[in-house]
């Protein structure tokens, strides 16, 4: 058995409440991952519940098939008898980065385990389940799903292939392996429909968070030779155009349509929200070394983290830190 495995059953061992939560402006992966966990742990015969920060973006909301995921915005949302409930934090490798969940419970809930696929501290890695080769994290919750012989429902299904269809640009990106085909393959078999899936994530955005996306196209300022584009993402353009954040955030990968952009920055900011940066490259451009640096992880072809600088400041800091990869080149 291995350590992440083993770790996990001596976690499920301890406690019989849990809260499933993922991070802050959830994306398909998280959510996913939020739906199927609470399918597998009600399984084990254990009482869970799905608190997240922020709402399910509307292209997320066909994998809720029965309105289970709760939004923690308030104390008055707490649940009775918090105090006897864990904690599982999903898609995410810092606590932390699940907003007001973890301004809420962190001092109530009684341990907290974390279930992720991104690079981050090896203390956590080693005491959670952490598995940084996975494509998603929606992998990792098909494989627990495998090791415990457990039951996928059509609504699990489902939620496990739209989160990596959603964590691997659809197949595209580089972690993507034989054995993230070989599961999609097996969930496609519960009757998902690619198509169907495809259309919810990709061709039912508002025409709100369309606007929002092209605003931020419009800052779009291209550095190193047409080697790096960086945007900014800002409360103001989501007020003015009522877009929603979480949508625009995928404005990130947009960039790479252009021939020779090997790298693309988005610094963001929701409305009473961190300011945070967002880094996406190619080739062996390593961004989550930097990420880590600045206290966040991911991948190495995508990562990001939270600033304590102002917007303009992280903007400025973001491509310096960038602009390391470009100076190597020419040197």
């Amino acid at each position: 058995m291995n350590k992440a495995i083993k770790n996990l059953e001596d976690f499920l061992n301890k406690y019989d409440k849990f809260i499933i939560s993922t991070h802050e402006s959830p994306d398909a992966d998280g959510l996913a991952c939020t739906i199927a966990f609470l399918d597998l742990l009600k399984q084990l015969g254990k009482n869970a519940i799905i608190l997240n920060s922020d709402p399910t973006p509307e292209i997320c909301k066909f994998m809720d098939i029965d309105n289970e995921i709760n939004i923690l915005d308030d104390e008055s949302k707490i649940p009775e008898g918090i105090h006897e409930y864990a904690q599982f934090v999903i898609d995410t490798n810092d606590y932390d980065n699940t907003g007001n969940v973890y301004k809420l419970l962190k001092d109530k809930v009684r341990d907290c385990f974390i279930i992720d696929h991104h690079i981050g501290d090896e203390n956590k890695a080693n005491k959670n389940y952490v598995k940084v080769e996975s494509a998603s994290a929606s992998e990792i919750i098909y494989t627990i799903f495998a090791h415990y012989k457990k039951d996928l429902s059509f609504k699990t299904a489902q939620a496990l292939y739209a989160g990596i269809v959603f964590d691997t640009g659809s197949f595209r990106f580089p972690k993507t392996t034989s054995e993230t085909f070989k599961i999609a393959s097996h969930l496609v078999s519960f009757g998902v429909d690619p198509f169907k899936v495809y259309e919810h994530l990709y061709e039912s955005n508002s025409i709100e968070s369309f606007q929002l996306r092209g605003k931020i196209l419009s800052t779009m300022e291209v550095l190193f030779d047409g080697k790096m584009v960086v945007m900014k993402l800002t409360p103001e353009m989501v007020k003015e155009t009522g877009g929603s954040f979480s949508e625009g955030e995928s404005t990130i990968n947009q960039p790479f349509q252009v021939k020779g952009v090997v790298a693309s920055l988005l610094i963001k900011q929701d409305i009473e929200g961190p300011v945070k940066v967002s880094m996406r490259t190619k080739g062996d451009l390593n961004v989550a070394e930097i990420a880590i640096r600045n206290g966040g992880g991911g991948h190495k072809n995508a990562a990001g983290y939270k600033s304590k600088l102002s917007f303009e400041e992280a903007y400025k800091k973001a491509i310096e830190d960038m602009s390391v990869f470009f100076k190597k080149n020419k040197s």
